[in-house]
């Protein structure tokens, strides 16, 4: 038999063949001795055994699971009262209302003293409705009486003005997750931002303008979180709705306390003396000392003084 001499590739495949048999293990995949397997571990056929060595190559997950954060607790009043709001308390009523006889509120305040019929109380009252009447007449607009958008700004006010002045609520002082002393907080520095401002008539805007006891009462709760409606700084300046003291007083959704338990943040109301009917209300900052729109102005005033001293009782906003 003739001996065949192995030379250049055949001879390295063979030498290679001999190798691995010689060891006694060959791949499992002769044509790739590297398995693709989608979880990265490399498999070898042990000839002799018939059993298979598994190699990990991917790297342990040592991460810690992520911690489980607190649940916060929100304040909030009990049912049956007003609820606190966690986000910006939106107007109630109508923005951009037009003006007629007996409204107040700042856009009647302004109207009049254009017209130059005011006398210390922002009431449309007749010698305004005529003066209106005449400015119409004389600027070719439609003869009414009353103040529209368009007689408003023919008067020389914006436009942007007209809507602003009814649809400004103070904005939140106070987060959903502090407590109540924060909410209460947020009610008295409202109220201090219109310190010195003039006492208006149904008056409850922004704290560039004067404003009126009730006015006030409701800009600084609507600070903390309470909107008390069907009260509203919007209807404040509607007929039949000057007295919101008396509305706030008759609110039963605003708990009533002992006046020896009287705090912070509370509303004091106050009889008109010689009758058992509301007339006031002022905010208690603290035992025996009150910040209150009462003419001229928004001061801090003993609780009881020698102009009001008879209260009719104390309400709690903020529960």
């Amino acid at each position: 038999m003739k001996k065949i001499k192995a030379t250049g590739i055949f001879a390295i495949t063979l030498t290679l063949a001999a190798t691995a048999l010689t060891s006694g293990k060959v791949f499992a995949d002769d044509t790739n001795p590297t398995n693709s397997s989608s979880d990265a571990t490399t498999v070898l056929q042990d000839n002799t055994s018939s059993s298979f060595t598994s190699v990990n190559t991917n790297t342990p997950n040592t991460a810690k699971p992520e911690a489980k954060k607190p649940k916060v607790k929100l304040y909030q009043n009990p049912k049956g009262y007003h609820q606190i709001h966690y986000t910006q308390i939106k107007p109630y009523g109508k923005v951009g209302y037009n003006l007629y006889r007996g409204y107040e509120g700042i856009k009647t305040w302004k109207v009049m003293h254009r017209m130059g019929t005011w006398a210390g109380k922002n009431y449309y009252n007749q010698a305004t409705y005529n003066a209106v009447k005449n400015f119409q007449r004389n600027h070719n607009l439609k003869v009414t009486g009353n103040v529209d958008l368009t007689t408003w700004k023919k008067m020389g006010f914006s436009e942007k003005s007209w809507f602003a002045i009814d649809s400004y609520i103070a904005p939140l002082g106070a987060k959903a997750e502090q407590g109540r002393k924060a909410h209460i907080e947020a009610m008295i520095k409202q109220a201090y931002k219109y310190m010195g401002k003039p006492w208006l008539a149904g008056c409850s805007s922004s704290p560039a303008y004067g404003i009126d006891c009730s006015g006030l009462a409701m800009q600084a709760m609507y600070a903390g979180g309470v909107s008390p409606i069907p009260t509203s700084s919007i209807g404040h300046a509607h007929p039949g709705n000057e007295w919101n003291s008396r509305n706030l007083w008759a609110d039963k959704k605003l708990k009533r306390v002992p006046y020896s338990q009287r705090q912070r943040g509370d509303l004091v109301f106050y009889y008109e003396p010689g009758t058992h009917t509301i007339y006031h209300v002022a905010i208690l900052i603290s035992k025996n000392q009150v910040i209150e729109s009462w003419p001229p102005r928004v001061m801090v005033q003993p609780i009881v003084n020698s102009q009001r001293y008879v209260v009719a009782g104390i309400k709690r906003p903020f529960i």
